[in-house]
């Protein structure tokens, strides 16, 4: 952690812990940024556990999208925020993970020192999707039609370093398909532009993608995680053809390092209670996400074993940022 930051982190606890001693955190409305536009995963839990965290801290949660940079500006944001427990991160695989091992040193913050972990909360596998003008229907078929066309395809994601641009490209290290990345800023619009055709396959969580395979609007072919997922029995897993492929997205929240650790704990209790109801954990689950909960060190040491796999994975293909 830098000295700057240091001196923000002793500032912000020196002005927190009165009003903790006091017992009067929150005060006033708390923000949290999401690292993509509207419609995504990340967006979904939040929206969904906002009321519920407002009712239960008292004051209201208020949800902001800050897309751009690959989800680097939003965290960004929140890892040079005052510790106060004021401002917080729905934070995931592809800025907090994949994205810094990417990037390694051109990375603004440090994905561990800079933040503070409250709480995992989400686990999701991705779809492999395609446009319905693409004449393949089985990632077997999949394979072969890319493989006629080395280099001739594209595909999209929701931007470098995401969890679809990481996902493709342990894929190609793995089957040796060529396909060439345009990365977008966030799922909204890449899935938008898979539908109309503008790219002719895409990898995005089950959330974002079910509902467009379910009304026909895109072709899934395949799931990211080493099992068949329930809510679409019908896809096979990528792994049945490619032993051992995983990947999948995950979200959690995170908070500024240094935020006192009364704040974190009321946080994690809050946001436990939400996942354990019908209407935050029981939704999430229906529409494929895996609802996660557990302690704020739990999910600090995954996030740090999610930066040292994902940085293993980068040096050995020899990825690049575009």
């Amino acid at each position: 952690m830098s000295a700057t930051r240091r001196g923000l982190v002793l500032g912000g606890l020196a002005l927190a812990s009165p009003a903790l001693a006091q017992g009067e955190w929150p005060q006033r409305p708390i923000r949290m940024v999401i690292p993509y536009p509207p419609g995504g995963a990340s967006d979904i839990i939040a929206r969904l556990m906002a009321p519920h965290l407002t009712a239960s801290l008292g004051q209201t949660l208020v949800v902001e999208n800050r897309p751009g940079a690959n989800g680097f500006i939003a965290a960004e944001l929140v890892a040079r925020s005052p510790p106060d427990g004021y401002t917080l991160l729905m934070g995931n695989a592809g800025p907090n993970g994949m994205g810094p091992a990417l990037y390694g040193s051109r990375t603004p913050f440090d994905p561990i020192g800079d933040f503070a972990p409250v709480m995992a909360v989400s686990v999701v596998p991705q779809i492999m999707a395609v446009n319905p003008a693409v004449p393949v229907r089985s990632f077997p078929e999949f394979l072969a039609y890319a493989r006629e066309r080395a280099g001739a395809l594209s595909y999209g994601s929701a931007g470098v370093g995401s969890a679809g641009h990481m996902a493709m490209e342990l894929l190609k290290s793995l089957t040796g398909i060529e396909l060439t990345h345009l990365p977008y800023r966030g799922s909204a619009p890449s899935t938008a532009d898979l539908i109309a055709g503008v790219i002719p396959v895409n990898f995005d969580t089950v959330p974002v993608l079910l509902p467009h395979v379910q009304s026909g609007r895109v072709r899934g072919i395949a799931v990211t995680s080493l099992q068949r997922v329930p809510e679409a029995s019908d896809l096979q897993a990528i792994a049945e053809t490619v032993p051992g492929f995983e990947t999948v997205s995950w979200g959690g929240v995170l908070a500024p390092a240094g935020t006192p650790a009364p704040v974190i704990a009321r946080l994690n209790a809050a946001m436990r209670e939400a996942m354990a109801r019908p209407d935050v954990g029981g939704a999430l689950a229906r529409q494929g996400i895996q609802p996660q909960s557990g302690p704020p060190e739990a999910f600090g040491d995954y996030v740090a074993a999610e930066v040292r796999k994902w940085t293993q994975v980068v040096q050995r293909m020899g990825l690049r940022p575009d």
